[in-house]
């Protein structure tokens, strides 16, 4: 809850003062998962507390493994069950679909990361492969596709070795085109 009121406080453009910040500490973990339910499609009953530590830790990104030993399963196989419970699993992915919606990783991120990474930089090697990385993603090592035109004019006479009065003529241009004039 803590890290969701820092979010929303920094989006509003607004600094966490000490009232909001006593109250996230403040606010038990069980009572905040409860708050969550109805938005989870689950009423106050549907799980224990043994199975609401199982889906926080799972959504935090451990395995359900590790999860089952910290929510206090006797084995992998009890946590895995568990978690095939269908209010589980319906917890769990609620809990997913949140974290997808907060994480908004942006190129700005990635150029902003690359800079950090290249001021850290000890060897020119390193900096090198950072710029590299940025290179890649602003899409600076594509080629770029300009077209080129080849003209072959009268079969196999090429431009270059042609004189100048037959250049003009291909130009629609009379041999005086290229001689000063006073006439401005």
């Amino acid at each position: 809850m803590r890290g969701k009121l820092t979010t929303l406080a920094a989006q509003l453009g607004h600094h966490q003062d000490d009232s909001t910040e006593a109250l996230s500490e403040s606010v038990d973990p069980h009572t905040e998962f409860q708050a969550q339910l109805p938005y989870m499609g689950l009423s106050k009953s549907s799980l224990t507390l043994q199975q609401e530590k199982l889906v926080t830790l799972v959504a935090s990104g451990m395995s359900v493994a590790a999860a089952g030993r910290g929510a206090g399963y006797s084995s992998y196989k009890a946590a895995h069950r568990a978690a095939k419970i269908p209010q589980v699993a319906q917890a769990i992915n609620y809990f997913r679909e949140q974290m997808r919606e907060e994480v908004k990783f942006s190129k700005e991120n990635a150029h902003l990361m690359y800079m950090e990474a290249y001021a850290a930089s000890a060897t020119a090697t390193e900096m090198k492969s950072t710029v590299d990385s940025m290179c890649k993603l602003h899409g600076l090592h594509i080629p770029d596709n300009a077209t080129q035109v080849n003209i072959n004019i009268n079969g196999t006479k090429q431009l270059e070795r042609m004189s100048d009065e037959d250049l003009l003529k291909i130009a629609g241009k009379n041999e005086d085109y290229l001689e000063p004039s006073t006439t401005g």
